[in-house]
């Protein structure tokens, strides 16, 4: 059998005791109703008890037709006993013998010497029990001549109404079970999705996003699974998009542009700028098959780009064997110009691994020069009304790439300029190369190379 989960349980339980509920009170009034109409009945009967008893006083009182009625009356349905007595109260006859004789000063027979009417009432006994008289006075001819009277209490009433009791409570019971399987077979088929939603809720919340909900109706149930299968897919668009987004830039930045917390446009920032450059590629290109190439282009954009996004830079873009990489935008950053350096120094790190595994495949290593510079810049998307791109321009990106040639001609691998030793202060190690004229420059630019993190700063 399928398991219920806890809220069909809950709910069958509920309807169950409310079905429970609704059958007692039903049962309860079937029972008042069966109960007021024995009582009638019983009246009914007395009243002909009654009628017949006026035949045994004329033309003279006949006691053994007297007691032969009474005797009858005390076989009807509930009767407790029955009684006849004379004008005086004294009981001409009694379906208890030892009655015969006694005068009635019970208080239902007090009242019933005195009334001259019939009547219905509820007295007790001397046990304090409830009990029913009802009492009809026999008149001949105007003159009354005795009172017939009956008596039934509850142990009796419960007795006659048992047969009809037990059947309800079997009606009942056999109704019950048939509502509360009626229920569960309802209700379980009803929310059997909710476990499926659950599941899948928690499926995705560990970051499955394939999972989808397979349930068609038309109900609010139905609603539900296909907003929560319409949910996951924007979730899988979304992340699909920050995948993506994320190969240009850190997770971070990615998620706080994605989130909307990032306003995209133009604006002037002090960035530092990173560009690294394989050296000899044209060179390296010639002797390679096109898709060997890619291959390692494809390597080597993967480590660098792994070790620019773990320092908190941003891929502005690829060209060609070449990495463009700036710090302090989208996002602004403390220290842009230190931190650069340090993702130049890693970068070189990275390689050292990546030609030590080429080695084992008899591969020849690759070396890059990398240049860094620090400057103002306007960043934000840039294109036009069909395609933008977030990118740099100004000085120290332009600087950036012309400098980095240097390299090659120096014998150096990182080199940077004087505006960012002069942001960076003691905390890197530096040598002056002296000064150097570059393109498009009016003025010979002053050079450095970078030689390491001094002191504390290493392990920061």
């Amino acid at each position: 059998m399928k398991k219920l989960n806890k809220l069909s349980i809950k709910i069958c339980i509920f309807a169950s005791a409310l079905i429970l509920a609704v059958i007692a009170v039903m049962a309860h009034q079937i029972l008042d109703e069966a109960k007021a109409s024995l009582i009638t009945e019983v009246k009914l009967r007395a009243g002909s008890f009654a009628r017949s008893s006026r035949e045994a006083f004329s033309p003279k009182l006949d006691l053994f037709s007297l007691h032969l009625l009474v005797s009858e009356m005390a076989k009807e349905r509930a009767v407790k006993y029955a009684l006849v007595t004379d004008a005086s109260g004294k009981v001409l006859s009694h379906s208890v013998p030892e009655k015969v004789g006694e005068t009635d000063t019970s208080p239902a027979g007090k009242k019933a010497l005195l009334s001259g009417d019939s009547f219905t009432q509820v007295f007790r006994d001397s046990d304090g029990l409830e009990y029913y008289y009802i009492s009809n006075p026999v008149a001949l001819g105007g003159e009354r001549l005795a009172t017939a009277a009956v008596a039934l209490n509850t142990q009796t009433i419960n007795a006659t109404l048992k047969p009809a009791r037990d059947k309800i409570i079997l009606i009942s019971l056999f109704a019950l079970l048939i509502a509360i399987t009626g229920t569960i077979l309802i209700v379980n088929w009803l929310i059997s999705p909710l476990p499926l939603l659950v599941r899948a809720a928690q499926a995705v919340g560990e970051g499955h996003l394939e999972e989808t909900i397979k349930w068609k109706s038309a109900d609010e149930i139905g609603l539900l699974t296909d907003a929560f299968n319409n949910m996951v897919k924007g979730l899988r668009d979304r992340d699909h998009i920050r995948n993506v987004f994320g190969r240009y830039v850190s997770k971070d930045i990615a998620d706080t542009v994605l989130n909307g917390k990032l306003a995209l446009g133009g604006e002037r920032r002090e960035i530092a700028v990173l560009f690294a450059d394989i050296r000899n590629f044209t060179k390296m290109s010639t002797h390679m098959e096109p898709e060997q190439l890619v291959q390692v282009l494809n390597s080597y954009f993967s480590g660098m780009t792994r070790v620019i996004h773990g320092h908190g830079g941003t891929i502005d873009k690829f060209v060609g064997d070449g990495i463009l990489a700036i710090f302090g935008a989208p996002l602004p950053m403390q220290n842009a110009a230190f931190r650069a350096v340090r993702t130049a120094l890693a970068m070189q790190d990275e390689l050292k691994t990546m030609n030590a595994e080429r080695a084992k495949s008899g591969l020849a290593p690759i070396e890059t020069g990398i240049c860094v510079t620090f400057g103002t810049a306007v960043v934000g998307n840039i294109g036009s009304e069909a395609r933008v791109s977030y990118t740099s321009i100004g000085a120290p990106v332009n600087l950036a790439s012309r400098l980095e040639g240097l390299n090659k001609r120096l014998g150096t691998r990182i080199i940077t300029s004087a505006q960012l030793r002069a942001a960076v202060g003691d905390s890197v190690e530096t040598r002056a190369l002296g000064e150097h004229q570059i393109r498009g420059w009016d003025e010979p630019v002053e050079v450095f190379e970078v030689l390491g993190i001094k002191g504390k700063e290493a392990g920061r």
